[in-house]
């Protein structure tokens, strides 16, 4: 995996399978059917969510040691996911550790019965006694499942603020606090120090889970200091998203190999389009790890394994999908939550079996390289600044950074990093995350923001970089009127109506501020009566272009009018910098990375169920040929047709219903 040459497949094989003799001989049967896609097979210790009694943990070790010398034989790697260090949630507590250790403790002193708190000292003996036992298996690797977190465990959803955890805070800063005197501080005060309280906790957080990672570590290190830990994630931002941190403590003192699993929740064909929100979220998570973790699988969830409900096709989809966003594998959750015969799953194995020799390719040309694009600005501290005006315990955590999915729909590639960013989008409050001279070198760029954005940053002081002010706001009958400005091109008098009747959003007039401001849109009623600006460019004093949308910014976009808009807007944002995009009207979602030699490789999705005919794609400095890769290993060259500017102009014939190819430089 190091050369990134193969595409690293794995199996996780619930404890139904693998305990009982007749379900394991299914398996190993199954794995010799598909032993060229399956690369690793990891045996889940429990498959429900509290901790399990050390002494059934030791248990099941014992039947682990003999089953994975006989996986071995078919699989090359195979070793364990413990599913359950300090608890994902409350279910089967009767058949659960249940010791008088402290418990994941809410702000206001509510606790989860199914969760310990990692800051407990006999749950921490618990622990390392844990992995002591998972290592004296002798596995080929321990993955660490995702319970290993401060937050999503249920209700109280934010955690932990017992007496231990506030000791350990109160060391951090020098000061005392009680629960109450710290949910005060961190709901009250000026907005800058209600963020910085915010941060102070998010920090303790990283360090709470990085201590806990190096305790695994070293009790692993007892046994075998060459076995390899892994970590499942989601965007935990409320614990800190510390992963480059977490990682160091999973690699100990000799720097063993970590891996890591990014996740997040898409489960069935119910929402299709959410695999893509997924790929997004992952595309974050892989963005914060370092460059030395190369190992990264995405996790493929079919919870609750039921066939019907998520097609082979959607999960051939996820796996080369979230390749294309930063993985360079993918671990397959496929089936196992009852003792019934597997066979039924099969089909599951066929379609990755159909997809590995593309995903192999899609290692092979992207590599650990950066996505490039639009950014939504982040760091790990953007969960400070959610609800800066009012109750932090109140907040809707996890969906912070989905507004990006209606920009990739259209065709604009999105980065995940700052270094990849050809334009930065800041949304809301979340430019209180950052300092303010990053802020100041941001608006020096390439911005793209909405109205409370605008607001938020003028009161920092910063209204002669953003060009704009809000003039005023209407909650009713607003409809978007583009102007005759050269952006908009023939599209000029064309009107988008979100129906704010329908789905409340606060529409933003803009005062420009400065002569050199540009209008791109106003803002009607159903009289046609204007109100004035709702959408304008302005290039300050830096050199920084800075666009301001104040209107529905970022949904209901996809027509015609204003997509060709938006994508005139971020090519003039970007100053002809944004690697890629798709100039047609077709529902299709971009990543686009390039090498360190700069040879650019991009992964095309026909988001829709309709077929894409002719869709144009625009590569910045391309050579004159591409080579399209599908699925089924056919391979065909496109030759540029044009170009535009610093652009080649490609044109793809026709893409099936949510198809997917991979676009190399010849």
């Amino acid at each position: 995996m190091s050369n990134h040459t193969r595409a690293k497949v794995s199996f996780r094989a619930s404890t139904y399978i693998w305990l009982g003799d007749e379900r394991f001989d299914e398996l190993l049967s199954m794995m010799s059917r598909f032993r060229d896609t399956v690369d690793e097979v990891a045996c889940f210790t429990s498959f429900t969510h509290p901790p399990l009694p050390l002494e059934e943990i030791q248990r099941r070790a014992e039947v682990l040691k003999d089953r994975i010398p006989r996986l071995r034989q078919i699989v090359p790697s195979v070793g364990i996911n413990h599913l359950a260090t300090l608890g994902h949630l409350n279910e089967n507590l009767a058949n659960s550790l249940n010791e008088p250790w402290q418990r994941l403790m809410g702000i206001d002193g509510d606790t989860i019965a199914g969760c310990y708190c990692p800051s407990d000292e006999s749950m921490q003996d618990y622990v390392r006694k844990t992995y002591v036992t998972l290592a004296e298996a002798e596995p080929d690797f321990i993955w660490v499942d995702d319970d290993v977190r401060m937050e999503g465990h249920g209700i109280p959803g934010l955690t932990c603020f017992c007496e231990r955890c506030l000791d350990k805070f109160n060391h951090e800063t020098g000061k005392h606090w009680t629960r109450e005197s710290l949910k005060d501080a961190i709901n009250g005060g000026s907005v800058q120090e209600r963020v910085s309280m915010r941060k102070q906790w998010l920090a303790h957080n990283r360090s709470v889970i990085s201590d806990l990672l190096a305790l695994i570590r070293d009790a692993v290190d007892s046994v075998d200091r060459s076995i390899p830990l892994g970590l499942m994630t989601g965007e935990i931002f409320y614990s800190g998203f510390g992963f480059d941190d977490w990682a160091k403590s999973m690699a100990g003192k000799d720097d063993v190999k970590v891996m890591w699993r990014p996740g997040g929740g898409f489960y069935g064909d119910d929402n299709l389009p959410g695999f893509v929100t997924k790929a997004h979220s992952i595309g974050r998570q892989v963005s914060v790890l370092g460059p030395k973790v190369v190992d990264i699988q995405s996790e493929i969830e079919n919870f609750p394994y039921q066939m019907l409900k998520k097609s082979t096709t959607t999960l051939g989809l996820e796996c080369a999908t979230y390749i294309g966003t930063g993985c360079t594998g993918a671990a397959l959750n496929l089936m196992g939550i009852a003792s019934d015969p597997i066979a039924e799953y099969a089909p599951n194995f066929e379609r990755v079996k159909q997809f590995r020799p593309f995903m192999d390719a899609e290692v092979q040309a992207f590599g650990r390289s950066k996505c490039e694009g639009v950014w939504a600005a982040f760091t790990t501290d953007s969960t400070a600044s959610l609800n800066a005006d009012a109750d932090w315990f109140q907040t809707g955590f996890g969906a912070e950074l989905d507004y990006v999915q209606e920009l990739s729909e259209i065709g604009i590639p999105i980065a995940y990093a700052r270094d990849g960013a050809s334009v930065t989008l800041i949304k809301g409050d979340s430019c209180l995350a950052f300092p303010k001279d990053q802020l100041e070198e941001i608006l020096s760029g390439s911005v793209l923001m909405d109205g409370p954005a605008l607001r938020r940053l003028n009161e920092m002081g910063m209204s002669a970089l953003t060009g704009f002010d809000i003039a005023g706001v209407r909650n009713v009958d607003s409809i978007e009127v583009f102007t005759n400005d050269e952006l908009n091109g023939k599209f000029a008098g064309w009107h988008r109506d979100t129906r704010p009747s329908f789905w409340a959003e606060s529409a933003y007039i803009l005062k420009p501020l400065d002569t050199a401001c540009r209008t791109l849109s106003e803002v009607i009623d159903f009289t046609n009566t204007s109100f004035g600006p709702i959408m304008g460019i302005y290039e300050n004093r830096n050199g920084g272009r800075i666009a301001v949308a104040g209107y529905s910014p970022w949904r209901s976009m996809q027509t015609l009018a204003k997509t060709s808009q938006v994508k005139s807007l971020v090519r003039w944002l970007s100053k002809d910098t944004l690697p890629a995009w798709v100039a047609s009207y077709h529902k299709t979602a971009l990543w686009c990375r390039s090498d360190a030699q700069g040879k650019r490789s991009m992964l095309l999705l026909n988001a829709c169920l309709d077929s894409a005919q002719d869709i144009e794609l625009r590569v910045l400095n391309s050579t004159d040929s591409l080579r399209l890769l599908h699925v089924n290993g056919k391979s065909e060259v496109l030759e540029k047709k044009t170009t535009s500017g610093p652009y080649s102009v490609f044109e793809l014939p026709q893409l099936a219903p949510w198809e997917i190819v991979l676009l190399t430089s010849c």
